[in-house]
């Protein structure tokens, strides 16, 4: 066994750290690096059986299995919350040893039958209406229609709540023995149609509802991990968030933990949790929802003082129970919010805008005093219509200048976004001893620039803010939802280089659809057992030559990963993921591709430019041959890129003098290739030249005579983008001048220079015109550079050239050229493949993927 599995297995898990490990950031526990590979399960809800009740009795059970030995707080629940007012009856209710029997002789039930009179049953019997909801019901045995013998048992639901929970019939003082099954029956008839749930649990002291076998699949995954050798777990669990003045209810987290805790001994915990407030407490805060330009209001405003204060107190109340009950299992914390709970803008998906609310006009108006002192009047602040958002002085971009307040204001959601993070993860290093690591969803730097109206709209673009914190141990992101499929490349969604260089970890959020997973679930995957370990095994390709993260995740919490195959593919990653951990990483990639966080603000609230530019880019370069490093542009300004042969410009529009110069200094002798817009604005106003004239801001940046042309449809055959909303207008245009010495790769349609480039005493200086170019430019491109190419059939291929992944994009034979001669062995079999190899070919299907080591 590795020494990383030892210390996983360990029993003392204090402290735990990021910190360099051999030149890359990576989880320490006790001083020691991990392997850091995890399961992600849902266990909330999942053992609780759901049915729907109608006028006829019917018949309802489930066989469940202990865990544990409950000594005489063994229990069965009837839930009826959350539906319309009316009448449940319930009669012969039944557990008893073994499976299902359709006339069981057995009854473990005291008065199951309810033969008996009222005094009698509610000795046995209770019913529990939530007083925070306003919930009423009773109990009365009733003789009108029972389901069997001569009585029944009838609920009156008058109020209900708006949870399953909120109403619930209880009957308690079974023992029930760990690892015998049991069946729970019960006979059910509504007034009206309406869901029911029922479980059996250990009903008093630590609560725990005991999920129907082969139903709930969360304990299942979570020992098929531990089998695997994979004991971090990370889960939903409740966030409490109390009334003022009432206890905290920490059944919900006790559940979640318990059960992970019961599957898996050993297990590290990362837990994943909701910040925002409940429903009532926004009656209580007006002015701190989240208000929309179609005056609609959703969830709170990152902006709000009251919420952040509120949310940082039960946070801290949170990780003080965790810590003194299950210290011992604790790695780390991971709070969520906002959309899908990734920390970006609600309704950032829907074309509207916000937030309009008081608190985020209070924040602007905080943001712009703290900028500019007291040049600015707060009373004339505002914040910008929906018209002034989706309008641009200069085409598709903003001025500096004529909309520097509107800029401003696109600037202060980005801040407003992170500033409650930083907030949160100083309260857990306070309360933790800075011995447990701190996890956010955040830095969608390529992925959210497919937003319809925008990347702005998200509120991921303060990325290199959030980097400075030194409280932050782990950033995240799913896999992109862009080419995920089989045979596509898996991508990252964020500026992937930059987190390391900031010394923080990435996780990689692995929520590929499995060959377990319903249709209806949506997004590609792999519709067999072999496709879905292909599948893994690409984006492992993705994690080890850059020593990442990842979580293997069941995201529809119905057993997504519930397979013994699936696990022994994972468990062979992970062995070749710990012989990684004691060897220098090598990952030096010729290329170096670049994206601005400020570009992302100047664009024209349109997903237009930056889901060509950006997110749709990624296709092309994964599939160039050519592995390449991902930075923002204030790595590169600030030296924190390593030489590279050849530096990708995507968003760069606005540069200031120190930015061009830093620019050209680090890009000196190397190859930049420039894309649409590459250095247009400055800090003075927008000027766009006239066709035929240099747009001199432009051809400073470039180094190539980059002229203005006529507006032109954005859709041409060159630029490989699918329109949603028609071809837009490319506005303003610009080309390369075809002056001596510029070799035009490309041309448009009409004969127009789409890609070209000139050897400069700079370097090669590249200029691509239209919104995206393909793989094969791309390798054309990187070859002119001097860049080592793997691979030219559009594989992806992914290595720090001792590691090796390829993933077939199409079936046939591919044939991979390596830098430097290697013995190729297979990382799975061991097979050597090539020995002492430049090059070797593989036979594939598509969608394959294969690792190997290159020694």
């Amino acid at each position: 066994m590795s020494a990383a599995m030892l210390i996983v297995c360990s029993t003392i898990l204090l402290p735990v750290t990021v910190e360099d490990h051999l030149g890359r950031p990576a989880i320490h526990v006790d001083g020691q690096p991990v392997a850091p590979l995890m399961f992600f399960g849902i266990p909330q809800g999942t053992p609780v059986k759901t049915v729907e009740v109608g006028p006829e009795w019917r018949e309802f059970h489930l066989t469940f299995v202990p865990d544990e030995d409950n000594m005489g707080m063994g229990g069965i629940q009837v839930r009826f919350g959350g539906g319309p007012p009316g009448t449940v009856w319930v009669d012969d209710c039944r557990v008893y040893p073994g499976e299902y029997h359709d006339e069981p002789h057995a009854n473990m039930v005291t008065l199951g039958g309810f033969e008996a009179t009222d005094e009698e049953v509610a000795r046995y019997w209770s019913l529990w209406t939530s007083p925070v909801e306003g919930a009423d019901a009773s109990l009365a045995v009733d003789t009108t229609d029972p389901a069997e013998g001569e009585r029944c048992l009838k609920v009156d639901l008058r109020v209900t709540g708006s949870h399953p929970m909120h109403v619930h019939l209880i009957h308690a003082g079974m023992t029930y023995q760990k690892g015998s099954p049991y069946t729970y029956s019960v006979w059910l008839r509504s007034s009206e149609v309406r869901t029911v749930e029922f479980f059996a649990l250990r009903q008093g002291g630590s609560f725990r509802i005991y999920e129907e076998r082969g139903v709930a699949p969360y304990s299942s995954q979570v020992a098929l991990a531990a089998g695997a050798g994979v004991h971090i777990h990370s889960f939903t669990m409740p966030m409490p968030w109390p009334r003022p003045g009432e206890d905290y209810e920490w059944t919900g987290v006790d559940t979640a933990v318990d059960r992970t805790i019961a599957s898996d001994p050993e297990a590290l915990l990362l837990p994943r949790f909701g910040m925002e407030p409940p429903e009532w407490w926004y009656e209580q805060h007006p002015g701190s929802e989240q208000v929309f330009s179609d005056g609609s209001s959703e969830g709170c405003s990152m902006a709000s003082e009251e919420w952040r204060s509120e949310a940082e107190t039960h946070l801290r109340a949170l990780v003080r129970y965790c810590e003194e009950k299950y210290g011992d299992h604790m790695l780390g914390y991971h709070p969520c919010g906002q959309n899908t709970g990734e920390w970006f803008y609600r309704r950032s998906w829907d074309r509207v805008f916000g937030d309009y609310s008081p608190a985020m006009l209070d924040g602007f108006r905080r943001y712009l005093a703290e900028r500019y002192g007291d040049t600015v009047d707060p009373e004339t602040v505002t914040i910008p219509t929906e018209e002034q958002l989706l309008s641009a002085v200069a085409g598709w971009f903003h001025d500096p200048v004529a909309e520097a307040r509107l800029l401003d204001y696109l600037r202060y959601e980005q801040i407003a976004m992170v500033e409650p993070l930083e907030r949160f993860a100083r309260a857990i290093k306070e309360e933790t001893n800075d011995e447990r690591l701190v996890t956010f969803f955040y830095g969608y730097t390529f992925e959210l620039c497919g937003l319809p109206w925008g990347p702005a709209k998200g509120g991921h673009y303060a990325l290199e803010r959030l980097l400075r914190c030194p409280d932050v141990d782990i950033l995240c992101s799913p896999i992109s939802y862009q080419d995920r499929q089989l045979g596509g490349a898996g991508d990252f969604m964020t500026a992937i280089d930059s987190i390391h260089a900031a010394g923080k970890l990435w996780l990689v959020e692995d929520d590929t659809r499995t060959h377990l997973t319903a249709e209806a679930e949506g997004f590609e995957g792999g519709s067999t057992l072999q496709e879905t370990q292909w599948i893994h095994t690409r984006q492992f390709g993705h994690l080890l030559p850059r020593r990442l993260a990842t979580w293997y995740m069941d995201l529809g919490a119905t057993g997504w990963l519930n397979d013994p195959g699936v696990w022994s593919n994972l468990a062979r990653l992970r062995e070749q993921y710990e012989r990684a951990l004691g060897e220098p990483p090598t990952w030096s990639p010729d290329v170096a591709v670049i994206v601005d966080e400020e570009g992302a603000l100047y664009g024209r609230a349109d997903w237009a430019l930056h889901r060509s530019l950006v997110y749709e880019t990624r296709i092309a370069l994964a599939r160039a041959g050519v592995p390449q490093r991902w930075h923002l542009l204030s790595d590169l300004v600030a030296g924190r890129v390593p030489k590279c042969q050849a530096y990708v410009m995507l968003n760069c529009f606005h540069l200031d003098g120190e930015e061009r110069a830093a620019i050209a200094r680090e890009t000196a002798g190397s190859a930049a290739i420039w894309f649409y817009g590459g250095g247009f604005l400055d800090d003075g106003p927008a000027q766009p030249a006239a066709p035929g004239e240099v747009q001199a801001t432009m051809a400073d940046a470039t180094g190539l005579s980059i002229i203005a042309g006529e507006p032109r449809k954005a859709g041409d055959p060159l630029s490989p983008v699918t329109w949603f909303d028609g071809d837009p207008l490319l506005e303003p245009f610009w080309t390369v001048r075809e002056d001596q010495g510029v070799e035009v790769l490309t041309r448009l349609a009409d004969g127009t220079p789409g890609i070209a480039l000139a050897e400069t005493d700079a370097g090669l200086r590249a200029y691509v015109a239209p919104l995206g170019c393909t793989s094969a430019d791309f390798r054309t491109l990187f070859l002119r550079a001097g860049a080592h190419v793997y691979c030219e059939s559009d594989d992806v291929v992914l290595t720090d050239d001792r590691f090796l992944c390829v993933s077939a994009t199409s079936a046939g034979v591919k044939a991979i050229h390596l830098r430097r001669p290697a013995t190729v062995t297979d990382a799975v079999t061991g097979e050597v493949v090539a020995a002492e190899a430049s090059s070797f070919s593989l036979s594939m299907e598509l969608g394959e993927a294969r690792v190997f080591w290159l020694d």
